[in-house]
């Protein structure tokens, strides 16, 4: 269900879906590829290769998450493609005084491993 009432231009707004059992504030997916350059004699690039996709992906939540380093993970909401395969990196857990529990999870997925292999 959308958030909110939007008005004029056909704008996203707001997380479509709660993501791994967190009432999810954020999250950011970045892709990227590396990257190999070719230079001729003169120094001058004259070819350029990427390769190597992944996708970087940051969830920060309220709640607490189960999940544990090295374990797969799988996004339900709408975000750019991710590169193939995620796994979980890092699970930090934040407590305070007059504050809500907070999550953070940050995976990678990597493209030479295809999703759900």
């Amino acid at each position: 269900m959308p958030c909110g009432t939007i008005v004029g231009e056909d704008l996203l707004f707001g997380i479509d879906t709660d993501e791994e059992s967190l009432v999810t504030q954020s999250v950011s997916v970045t892709n990227k590829k590396d990257k190999k350059e070719a230079r001729n004699s003169c120094g001058d690039i004259v070819a350029v290769a990427y390769y190597n996709p992944t996708s970087e992906i940051q969830i920060e939540g309220l709640g607490t998450s189960a999940h544990v380093v090295g374990e797969a993970l799988s996004l339900s909401g709408t975000y750019l493609e991710l590169a193939g395969q995620t796994f979980v990196d890092e699970v930090s857990m934040e407590k305070a005084n007059e504050e809500f529990v907070k999550v953070s999870i940050k995976a990678t997925s990597y493209g030479g491993m295809p999703a759900g292999s």
